[in-house]
């Protein structure tokens, strides 16, 4: 399980990390960047969004649980300078678990380019 601590709970941080930050996006999610401030303890570093048009409520849990695990299995291994929103996109649900995970791979790739 991913820790509590890690997942963005402020609103205030998940609105400027979506509106400040930079958004790069394929066909299935998007995924929103933005620095963290130094000055700030907030240790919280990621959240994962499903909107309604997905699904219903199962639907949605089930992709929110699994990009949460494919993010602790493999993107979480180093420590975040950036807080990351993740945005699923409705054609996320025709991926399986190893397309999704590399699809989130080569979204935080990408974010990790971005200076």
């Amino acid at each position: 399980m991913l820790p509590r601590a890690r997942i963005i709970r402020r609103r205030a941080v998940f609105d400027a990390t979506r509106t400040k930050g930079r958004k790069i996006g394929n066909r299935w999610m998007s995924l929103n960047v933005l620095p963290i401030d130094p000055a700030a303890p907030d240790a919280a570093a990621v959240a994962f969004l499903t909107p309604k048009r997905l699904g219903s409520a199962t639907v949605r849990n089930r992709l929110r649980r699994r990009m949460r695990e494919i993010y602790r299995r493999r993107l979480a291994l180093t420590p975040e300078k950036v807080y990351l929103v993740w945005v699923a996109r409705p054609p996320a649900l025709e991926l399986d678990f190893e397309e999704l995970t590399k699809c989130m791979t080569e979204l935080r790739r990408r974010a990790s380019a971005i200076p």
